[in-house]
């Protein structure tokens, strides 16, 4: 129906508003979200420290990547897991348990499982999905997902698509405007219930990038369990040796 009045449109009044509010090209964001933690090629170090109600422990390790089709994962330490190590090369995916020198490929099936006993999933750890690939997005301004709306954030609604290997059906997530950087993630089922929730924080400059080096975990439906990830060094686009994406130095066992 058109608008006879001369009045603005509520439509036109939203795209308005979201133009003076500086909102980023959507499209540049989500790449930026994507190459967040990885570039061509990347080095890293970091803990990941697992709390349940009834355990918890700190895991040290370092990753490489290549692009979005290649990681490798070696744990370090406590000395009960040091050796084991996780390779992904385009879709397929092994852990090696030195403990019993066996190799394990990981079917499609599992990556939605959990990693070393986390609340981190195969997919999350090696980063086979990607936003920009498998998901739709846009801008939301939905309350009931975003809560109160914040000064300077904005928010983006991510839906993944029929093809890619998630449990969830939609993702908010609160980006600071500024820097893109992002503060949160919820993630929601297909009943709009909360399945867990992603916060970032103590950014920081790490291989000539500032990024969040702390990143926790928490799963709406398991209380007391948490996991947290805590980046101490980084490297990026510096050159990774194309040895450590093999099966021979996933079975070595050692510490690169």
């Amino acid at each position: 129906m058109r608008n006879l009045t001369g009045v603005p449109t509520f439509s036109a009044l939203l795209i308005f508003t979201c133009i003076t509010l500086g909102q980023p090209d959507i499209d540049n964001l989500v790449h930026s979200l994507d190459q967040l933690y990885r570039s061509d090629n990347s080095y890293t170090e970091m803990t990941m420290h697992i709390v349940t109600p009834h355990w918890e422990r700190t895991l040290t390790m370092k990753a490489w990547s290549e692009g979005t089709d290649r990681t490798f994962i070696r744990i370090l330490s406590p000395a009960r897991e040091a050796g084991m190590a996780t390779l992904r090369m385009g879709t397929e995916m092994w852990n090696y348990l030195p403990n019993t020198g066996s190799t394990v490929r990981v079917p499609p099936s599992m990556m939605a499982g959990s990693w070393m006993g986390s609340d981190i999933t195969n997919n999350d750890i090696v980063k086979e999905v990607t936003y920009e690939a498998d998901y739709t997005f846009e801008y939301t301004s939905d309350t009931s997902f975003t809560g109160t709306p914040q000064d300077g954030i904005i928010y983006l609604k991510l839906v993944p698509k029929a093809s890619a290997a998630v449990v969830w059906s939609s993702i908010i997530c609160a980006v600071r405007i500024d820097d893109s950087l992002p503060l949160w993630q919820h993630f929601f089922d297909q009943h709009g219930e909360l399945i867990k929730t992603v916060t970032f924080s103590d950014n920081r400059e790490l291989g000539g990038r500032t990024i969040p080096t702390v990143m926790e975990v928490v799963p709406a439906n398991k209380e007391g369990h948490s996991t947290t990830i805590t980046w101490s060094n980084a490297e990026f686009d510096q050159g990774v040796d194309e040895d450590i994406f093999s099966l021979s130095n996933l079975q070595s066992g050692g510490t690169d």
